[in-house]
């Protein structure tokens, strides 16, 4: 699992010129790019890397630093992502069983958007030789889905805020929650039981 940075598949899409000036012109313009990579730094939000077609490299770009359709709705960070990073050490990976599928998705405001599935990013506490100080493997740990929004911009939701769409799968899609809670049990085989096995080749288990 990386440590701070992870490449992405390659976003191609368009950068919003603000963020090239401190937010203090370019608001009208776009610069075409490739967003490459990602950076997670623990309590901050997700930040991307993004490389412009005029040959600037750039780190440690927001998701809302960058849209597919130019005239992509300007919306507050907080309707594109929801959640800060849980730790430096980040896992991407494309769900094979997600992928090409697309979503209900809604907002921290209550708003909904759809979007198309890109892939995942995950969180671990990966150092055992550091006290585990992170919120990345509590039974509440969230995974952040990438979408492809259909209003142009991109967004990174957690499974309690997505509802899928699989034309061949999904015939009774929920509408509201259906009462579904949080689990908080952390599952173990090991911890907790009063089993021994013996040293035969073939153990038995006593019961103690």
């Amino acid at each position: 699992m990386p440590y701070l940075n992870s490449n992405i598949p390659v976003i191609s899409c368009y950068f919003r010129d603000n963020f090239l000036y401190n937010h203090e012109k370019g608001f009208v313009s776009h610069t075409k790019c490739e967003v490459h990579s990602v950076s997670s730094i623990e309590s901050k939000t997700l930040l991307f890397e993004v490389f412009l077609e005029n040959g600037v490299n750039w780190t440690r770009r927001p998701i809302n630093s960058f849209c597919w359709k130019k005239d992509a709705p300007i919306l507050e960070l907080q309707e594109h992502i929801y959640w800060d990073c849980f730790s430096y050490y980040i896992d991407v990976q494309i769900r094979h069983r997600l992928q090409g599928l697309t979503a209900d998705l809604t907002s921290i405001s209550g708003k909904k958007y759809k979007g198309e599935y890109l892939f995942t990013i995950d969180w671990a506490h990966e150092n055992n030789m550091m006290t585990n100080v992170s919120f990345a493997e509590t039974p509440e740990h969230k995974c952040a889905h990438i979408f492809k929004g259909f209003d142009g911009n991109f967004f990174a939701y957690p499974n309690n805020k997505v509802v899928w769409y699989d034309r061949a799968f999904t015939s009774n899609r929920i509408t509201s929650n259906p009462g579904y809670v949080i689990d908080s049990r952390t599952y173990s085989v090991e911890n907790g039981n009063y089993f021994e096995s013996n040293s035969d080749f073939l153990t038995d288990f006593e019961k103690k």
